[in-house]
């Protein structure tokens, strides 16, 4: 029996998501016609419904690796179609945020079941959604979600609201994310040396708060500093964690000075060391050569012919 999943076309037409991010929304809207039919699949804590999707099984249906799949999660996450909910060693239940519902991409299956009515015990669950439970089954510790909880919604805020405000791209912050190991705290700091490099290189070279300088209009940065965040943090993680800020910091400032378009002048000292002569063995008096000797006195070659020689001398002396 063959499958079909629909496919809405604001999904289709969101320039925010490329293909894999585009089939995986509409995976997950598939499945959540399911779970709206099964107790089993309803939050008591959230009152909503949740989809699981492990990541083994995007996989298979993407046909890529885990980190792409990560990522399309991650991506989906931090644009607010979806909400997650982890728990450690244990399956993440998948929420469609309400920022989603006021789209209009939301079947009207799935949108009147959002409204917190409760399934009764004596729905059924869909055979798709029960081969695929079967298959992949994991069991969800809510307890343990809800403490994680508070963490990745901290996270989650300092990354919308770093996008939204200094216009640094969705790569970049996961780079920071990544580093940082999403301690908020040292995300706000590692952003705090980003700024730190940019402004000082800035302000020496006289154009602040130009276009040239901002992470949203100059294409050098906004296309390239994810990649030199993610060759920084890599030398940064095997120092100590006092001395990372200095590292850093002067690694951007060389950053954007290249990314603002502006030269380098660096002087490099040659490194010197002192040399006695001839090692301090005994000096060698070289003989000097015949040419160079006092009593020498020039004696014409045989081979030249002295009379054209003369001839062209006095040629050159009459031009």
């Amino acid at each position: 029996m063959n499958q079909f999943v629909q496919l809405d076309m604001n999904v289709l037409k969101n320039n925010d998501l490329n293909s894999d991010e585009k089939i995986t929304l509409s995976l997950i809207l598939d499945r959540m016609k399911s779970s709206i039919k099964r107790l089993s699949f309803y939050d008591d804590r959230r009152e909503d419904y949740y989809v699981v999707y492990p990541i083994q099984e995007l996989m298979d249906i993407l046909g890529v690796g885990k980190n792409t799949v990560i990522k399309v999660l991650k991506k989906l996450e931090y644009l607010g179609l979806i909400i997650k909910q982890r728990a450690f060693n244990q399956a993440t239940r998948i929420f469609i945020s309400s920022a989603m519902m006021a789209k209009n991409i939301v079947d009207e299956e799935i949108q009147k079941a959002s409204v917190n009515i409760k399934p009764s015990k004596s729905q059924k669950i869909n055979f798709n959604q029960k081969i695929n439970h079967k298959k992949y089954n994991n069991t969800v510790n809510t307890e343990s979600a809800a403490k994680n909880e508070s963490v990745v919604d901290k996270i989650k805020q300092w990354s919308q609201a770093t996008q939204q405000k200094l216009g640094l791209t969705f790569s970049s912050i996961q780079a920071i994310q990544k580093f940082c190991k999403n301690n908020v705290e040292k995300c706000k700091n590692v952003v705090r040396l980003i700024l730190n490099a940019r402004n000082a290189v800035a302000k020496q070279n006289q154009i602040a708060k130009s276009n040239l300088t901002q992470f949203e209009s100059n294409l050098n940065i906004k296309h390239g500093l994810a990649n030199q965040l993610d060759h920084i943090f890599s030398y940064a993680l095997n120092l100590p964690k006092s001395n990372y800020a200095g590292y850093v910091t002067n690694a951007l400032k060389t950053y954007f000075t290249q990314a603002f378009g502006l030269e380098t002048n660096q002087t490099v000292k040659p490194k010197m060391h002192q040399v006695k002569f001839n090692n301090g063995q005994k000096h060698i008096h070289e003989e000097l050569p015949e040419w160079a000797k006092d009593d020498y006195v020039y004696t014409p070659d045989e081979h030249v012919d002295e009379k054209k020689k003369a001839e062209l001398k006095a040629m050159l002396a009459d031009l």
